[in-house]
């Protein structure tokens, strides 16, 4: 479209201008100016040439006239003098001539052309001699005019000018027909055959007869054309394809998907849209690298081929996204009962390097009428649903419905509004209590991140902590909670509990982050608390899989003076043993061991267990989710000194914390059945 806009618009390129008038355009007035030059130069110097001749012959003339009036003029015979100047009056070229005496009076004047201009004179002294006696008699004065010269000069330039017009015309004409013959001739061939085959991507030989430069370039053009038109046809395919399975890629999918809408046999014929994505094929490169990786693609894509009909349609869109297209199908029922058989197909168990390896893949499927507007969206909507699959149950095939576009519209709302939550402080931190089972005094708080959407209303972090996390604005939120934190250990110690600590859960993101601990630092030294009044909690999962950038992030912030708490241990996938490589001072048991007790022996076996390894290795226990007195009993039997759940406080903004607390005197036994003033979240 823009292609076509830079052709159509503004920017529309000039029409080509013929090589042959171009090189005739250049030509021509440099041809006429030398040939006029030259030819001006030639009749010039010819004219100056004829004036130093006319002013010799005036001269000879006039010495050869004072030779013969010599005597004359000395024995004042004036009607012979006379007689002299009129003899030499048949030249045109002379006006006047005259006589004068020794005294310089006139003695004779002839005129012969008075109305003559700019006339040029030659004077000679007329000298008589006589035996022994030589005197000067007088002067002879002749004035002639270069008027003829002058008239002979233009009309041989005029005729020159128009010789060298019709010599120009005549080249031109020579040179249009020369260079349309061996120039303009051979460049028209070559430039139809490039033009036709910019029209539809064949190659066309250029009709190139000459024997000339011309004609060798036709023939290496012609044989490039020949080379290439193979080529061009290999780029057209690989456009158009994957190249390492052969099949569609997706710059062919909206053509594909036009053309179902086009050739439908009716408006209402169902289309089957599934939008396939492997599970855990990173896990396949890093076992077996790229090769195998690739292997296991090819793999995919033979399945899929031979699982499909022939009015099916398959593509990968890259990496490990395949599409399957079925145009029509009866109802949605069956296009579940085909996405259902492709995946089946695709857990058929493969071999890479000599290892049976069971694929497994999720599948989004979309199903629209050929007619519907929405046709064109297909993937976008697939997309929807296999989003759906991949985070709520992965290996299996989600049908897009309405419910699930709305989340996903929630979830776009959510992402668009993540910046303007942030500016506008739509954030709210929360506080929820931590407390001495043994006393009930309140020892501690744990921030809890909340979104106060203006439309939305209250949301909680499991929905979207998720999205700002894809949105990469983990460091972000971190920031902002510690703020909100360190102001609120600010307004802690104003009302008289300085001894209250404050736990910030960190992401897994910000251990590789070592500018955190500046940031808290500089945090701290801006609102004046200790760092030693906060409490930093991980996840088993961000120490597994950043160990070493980890662990230095964890001492950095440890010599500050903060405490490291592990959140949610039993969760995961370590063992107390392995994470005392770790500067841990507190580990927190997940409340999904908490629920059953004290009726589930099997959960107090494991917290018995956490309790005896955590004492051995100095760690101090603190339980979640305790929200019966009887569990608050059971901790206490088994060693555990701290908890934290609804049975002591629920999570509120600070305002109501605070006032609690002041309730309650300064924090200590904190009442049970302390009043929630807002929305509770687990």
């Amino acid at each position: 479209m823009r292609d076509a806009d830079r052709m159509n618009g503004p920017n529309k390129p000039a029409p080509s201008r013929s090589v042959v008038r171009a090189m005739i355009w250049a030509t021509v007035p440099v041809l006429l100016l030398v040939q006029l030059l030259a030819s001006a130069g030639v009749e010039v110097s010819s004219f100056w040439a004829q004036i130093r001749q006319l002013d010799a012959r005036i001269a000879r003339v006039a010495e050869s006239r004072a030779e013969l009036i010599a005597e004359p003029l000395w024995k004042m015979r004036y009607d012979q003098v006379t007689g002299v100047l009129n003899e030499i009056m048949h030249d045109e070229t002379i006006a006047a001539a005259a006589v004068y005496d020794d005294t310089g009076a006139v003695i004779a004047r002839v005129v012969a052309r008075p109305e003559v201009q700019s006339l040029t004179e030659v004077s000679r002294p007329i000298k008589y001699s006589n035996g022994n006696m030589a005197v000067q008699a007088g002067r002879i004065v002749i004035a002639y005019s270069y008027a003829t010269l002058y008239m002979d000069a233009g009309s041989r330039l005029g005729l020159l000018l128009v010789v060298g017009l019709l010599a120009t015309l005549a080249t031109v004409i020579a040179m249009r027909i020369s260079a349309n013959i061996f120039i303009g001739k051979p460049l028209a061939a070559m430039m139809s055959a490039i033009q036709r085959s910019k029209q539809d991507s064949r190659a066309y030989p250029a009709d190139v007869k000459s024997s000339n430069e011309f004609g060798q370039l036709a023939i290496a053009f012609n044989a490039m054309q020949h080379t290439t038109s193979g080529a061009l046809d290999r780029l057209g395919h690989m456009a158009e394809h994957d190249p390492l399975t052969g099949l569609p890629n997706r710059r062919t999918l909206s053509e594909r998907l036009v053309t179902l809408s086009r050739d439908a046999g009716a408006p209402d014929a169902l289309i089957a849209f599934c939008f396939i994505d492997l599970d855990d094929f990173k896990g396949i490169n890093d076992t077996f690298g790229h090769d195998g990786g690739d292997k296991f693609l090819v793999h995919i894509s033979e399945r899929l081929r031979g699982t499909v009909e022939a009015q099916d349609w398959v593509a990968r869109l890259g990496g490990d996204e395949f599409v399957v297209i079925r145009p029509e199908v009866g109802d949605e029922a069956v296009a579940q009962g085909f996405a259902r058989q492709l995946l089946d197909a695709i857990s058929e168990p493969i071999m890479l390097h000599d290892k049976q390896v069971v694929p497994r893949a999720s599948i989004g499927l979309a199903v629209r009428r050929a007619g519907d507007p929405e046709l064109s969206h297909l993937p976008a909507l697939a997309d929807i649903a296999l989003y759906h699959a991949k985070s709520k149950a992965p290996g299996t095939v989600a049908v897009l419905d309405e419910a699930l576009q709305h989340d996903y519209r929630r979830r776009r709302d959510l992402e668009l509004a993540i910046p303007t939550g942030f500016s506008e402080e739509h954030f709210e931190v929360w506080y929820q209590s931590q407390v001495d089972l043994v006393t009930r005094d309140v020892i501690g708080l744990e921030a809890l991140i909340r979104w106060r959407h203006p439309d939305h209303g209250v949301i909680g972090p499991g929905e979207f902590l998720p999205l700002i996390e894809r949105s990469g604005n983990n460091a972000r939120l971190t920031r902002y909670v510690l703020t909100d934190a360190c102001r609120a250990l600010q307004r802690l110690a104003a009302a008289g509990a300085p001894q209250i600590r404050i736990a910030i859960n960190l992401p897994p993101s910000e251990l590789a982050d070592h500018s955190l601990a500046a940031c808290l630092r500089e945090t701290c030294e801006r609102f004046g608390v200790a760092p030693s009044s906060l409490e930093l909690e991980i996840t088993e999962g961000s120490l597994i899989n950043n160990i070493a950038s980890a662990s230095d992030t964890l001492r950095r912030l440890r010599r500050l003076g903060a405490t490291i708490a592990l959140d949610d241990f039993g969760t995961g996938y370590s063992s107390l043993a392995h994470l005392r490589r770790f500067p841990l001072d507190k580990v927190k048991i997940d409340k999904a061991f908490i629920r059953e007790i004290p009726e589930s022996a099997e959960d107090k076996a494991i917290v018995g267990v956490i309790a005896s390894l955590a004492g051995t290795l100095g760690l101090t226990l603190v339980a979640e989710g305790i929200e019966r007195d009887e569990q608050a009993q059971a901790m206490r039997e088994m060693g555990v000194r701290l908890g934290q759940g609804f049975l002591f406080h629920k999570p509120q903004p600070l305002d109501a914390v605070l006032h609690q607390l002041a309730e309650v005197g300064g924090g200590e036994h904190m009442l049970a059945d302390s009043p929630s003033i807002a929305p509770e979240f687990a």
